[in-house]
């Protein structure tokens, strides 16, 4: 990007330095713009937007995207920490900023519910149910999602395990990784190269079923995706990310749920009867 960056902008003509600009102020919403869509965005021909590309040494549109996917990407990696830094300088008041934490997370989950398509949630959980084993990929401070997801879903179905340490646990589990298996891989904010290699490894090495739960439409995991379930986190918070994949965990729970309804009740009856013979709540 720092090609793009050195350009001189004043030595283009007008349109074609608009194009330039829009795209170095806006990088994340171009590389998912279509040329005929920036075009009607900025009010110009699309061929301006070609003519735009090659002015600066570019051969047309698609090679300007992957510049700026690459500066997206990269900017990306450390956007967790200095989205905490910025919420924190931002806000003096411990109040309001408890309630645009909360407006945030809302936001984001109206967002998230708006566009989700809710065929793949079922897709998801009937995999989960066929699947000789499931083995859900989080790592970092990921793993919390990671170990819920495997705790709330092994009271439908047992064959569930959750990989939440770097390298050794990991490895273990990708040994056993094989074409009955389903491997979820959760990436928020940052994505772990170990998490990409091992989605990438259960596709083309084991050929599993693989799912990802991520908030980019550009994470690097979409590439080994059989399933992916998209939050939108444009409005959260640091960390709303997380709320959001609980959530969809909850949604795939209560979808395996109703299509295991007979034996989900038996497991719950059997859960609410152990609960009183051990007398484990105070009433």
């Amino acid at each position: 990007m720092k090609a793009l960056k050195d350009i001189d902008l004043a030595g283009l003509p007008k349109k074609r330095r608009l194009v330039i600009q829009y795209a170095l102020d806006y990088p994340d919403k171009v590389v998912l713009m279509r040329m005929e869509e920036l075009g009607d965005k900025l009010g110009i021909n699309p061929a301006t937007v070609v003519k735009a590309c090659k002015s600066i040494g570019l051969n047309g549109f698609y090679e300007l995207k992957e510049l700026l996917k690459e500066e997206v990407q990269l900017t990306r990696v450390d956007s967790i920490f200095s989205g905490m830094i910025k919420e924190v300088k931002a806000h003096s008041n411990p109040q309001k900023v408890a309630q645009d934490a909360i407006l945030g997370d809302i936001m984001m989950l109206q967002k998230t519910y708006d566009t989700i398509d809710f065929i793949t949630i079922e897709n998801i959980a009937n995999a989960i149910i066929g699947s000789k084993q499931t083995y859900i990929i989080g790592l970092g401070h990921i793993g919390m999602v990671a170990n819920y997801m495997e705790r709330i879903c092994r009271s439908a179905v047992p064959q569930i395990h959750a990989s939440t340490e770097y390298h050794g646990e990991l490895f273990l589990n990708m040994a056993h990784f094989s074409q009955d298996d389903v491997v979820v891989a959760i990436c928020l904010d940052k994505c772990q190269n170990q998490t990409i290699n091992a989605l990438k490894f259960a596709k083309e090495e084991r050929k599993a079923t693989t799912i990802s739960i991520v908030d980019s439409s550009l994470s690097p995991l979409l590439e080994y995706s059989d399933h992916h379930i998209f939050i939108n986190s444009t409005n959260s918070f640091y960390f709303g990310s997380m709320v959001g994949a609980y959530c969809m965990i909850n949604a795939i729970f209560y979808s395996i749920a109703n299509i295991l309804k007979p034996s989900t009740v038996a497991h719950f009856n059997y859960f609410r009867s152990m609960s009183e013979k051990e007398n484990v709540y105070k009433i």
